[in-house]
Order: structure tokens, then C-alpha cells, then sequence
């Protein structure tokens, strides 16, 4: 939700639902975590790209649900020119970047749901520092799976468990160069390799307004350069020393 697919998106976007198991979903947006900045805010270092001056970008997708509305499987597409990446004179090379995302529901019985999530994604000319066998040069990709279980406890107490497995094949979405600077990393160095998270939180809603979310969590990370740069743990001459970390947690929402 952070580093594989956008955040926010605004612009529009039409339904249309032609009977009670099919919905299609269809509009364009303003790009990725992009709210009124043009593309070339930092200037274009490849200004010949195709609709290199424009944000503009599909949003669509398809939605079937059975016959009883029990399981529900979505398919999302969002794709558009971003910029992929800052040459050593600050401007941007402009390249297409495109995300599939599938999400399945099942609603097992009336206190468990299951729920499977796919993202896929890929930048031309992201300029990834590490290139892998059997890619064309200046493409990055990631891809990822997501796993829910939410039991219904009470009317007003939902306990859930995520488990997550997040690949940045090339190091260019898992990036934190102001970290990096502070620590005494590479600026512009990423995290290439498989990061892994579970997650074991509550869902409390005690009126109509609040719901409150605590949760313990567990991040690791397996790099693709055990050698390199760590996100977790103080980076000394360029190297990490720590692989996982748990924490706790806690959010509340008021909704009105």
C-alpha cells in the first residue's frame, strides 16, 4: 500500500454495474500520489518519451461476485507515464509505469473471511541499479502477495491476521535516501531483494463513529546482496546490521 501501488490517485472515475455479479470500473487520474503537480515538475531528461508532458492515467477494472455474493474476485488496472527515476542533473527520465492488481473474498462462514491479494508492477526507463538476468535494460518491476483472515468475534470486535510477501526486484520502490544521507548510506541507494511481514491486530468499533485497531507486527527483509544496504538498524559505511524487526502498534478512526 505504500511502496507497490499508489496511495492516492484523484480523478475520476465511472461505474457501471450491468447486472447483480458483474461491475466495470473506468476512468483516469492524475497519476500516482499526485494531486496537481505536472509531470515535468523537475524537469525531463528524455522529453521525446510518448505523452511525456502528461500525468494522465487509466484506472479500470472488473468485479464478479457468485450467485449469493459470498466470493468476489477484482481485477484493477492502473497505467500511465511517471517519472522512474533522476539523472545526475536532477531531471527526471519519463517512462511508463503500469500496476495489475487482483483481489479475491470468500466469505467462509459468517464469522471468517478470507481474502488473496496480487500486485504486479513495472516502470520503463526506471534506470534500476542492479539488472537482472533476462530483463531489458531500464525496466523495474515488483510484484507481491497479500493473505487476510478476519474473524467476526462480536458485533462490535473483528480479529484479523495479515501475512505479506513483498518483492522489489530491482530496488527502485523500497528507497528512503533521507534515511540513507542521515546514516551514512548511499543517497539513492534501494532495497532490492524480499521483504516479509505478519501482522496480528483487532478491528474494535464501540459506536457508530470510532474504531479502533491495535495490532503487533513483524517486518523482515531477505536482501538480494547480503553486503549491501539494510532498512532496518543504523547503516554503518554503507551496510546494515539488522534484518527484521516487531513492534506494536495503535490507530483510531472517527468517521462522520
Amino acid at each position: 500500500m505504500q511502496y507497490g501501488e499508489p496511495f492516492t490517485h484523484p480523478g475520476v472515475l465511472d461505474t457501471w454495474t450491468p447486472n447483480d455479479q458483474l461491475t466495470v470500473y473506468g476512468g483516469i487520474t492524475n497519476g500516482w500520489d499526485n494531486f496537481s503537480d505536472p509531470i515535468n515538475y523537475f524537469g525531463i531528461n528524455n522529453p521525446g518519451y510518448p505523452g511525456a508532458n502528461s500525468n494522465a492515467a487509466f484506472l479500470g477494472g472488473v468485479t464478479f461476485k457468485n450467485s449469493d455474493a459470498s466470493q468476489a474476485l477484482t481485477t484493477a488496472v492502473s497505467s500511465g507515464n511517471e517519472i522512474g527515476s533522476f539523472a545526475g542533473s536532477g531531471q527526471g527520465n519519463i517512462g511508463n509505469r503500469s500496476i495489475v492488481s487482483t483481489v479475491y473474498v470468500n466469505e467462509l462462514s459468517d464469522k471468517l473471511t478470507y481474502v488473496f491479494q496480487n500486485d504486479l508492477g513495472w516502470q520503463f526507463n526506471a534506470n534500476p541499479a542492479t539488472q537482472n538476468v533476462g530483463q531489458a535494460a531500464g525496466l523495474a518491476q515488483w510484484y507481491g502477495i497479500n493473505q487476510y483472515m478476519f474473524y467476526n468475534i462480536s458485533d462490535t470486535l473483528v480479529g484479523g491476521m495479515r501475512f505479506e510477501w513483498f518483492r522489489d526486484n530491482n530496488g527502485t520502490r523500497v528507497i528512503n535516501p533521507i534515511r540513507n544521507a542521515i546514516f551514512g548510506g548511499p543517497f539513492g541507494s534501494g532495497y532490492a531483494g524480499n521483504f516479509w511481514q505478519a501482522t496480528w491486530g483487532l478491528n474494535w468499533k464501540p459506536n457508530n463513529n470510532w474504531i479502533i485497531r491495535p495490532e503487533l507486527r513483524y517486518d523482515w527483509y531477505s536482501p538480494d546482496d547480503p553486503s549491501g544496504n539494510l532498512p532496518f538498524g543504523k547503516i554503518v559505511n554503507g551496510s546494515g546490521d539488522q534484518y527484521g524487526q516487531f513492534y506494536g502498534g495503535c490507530d483510531a478512526i472517527w468517521q462522520f
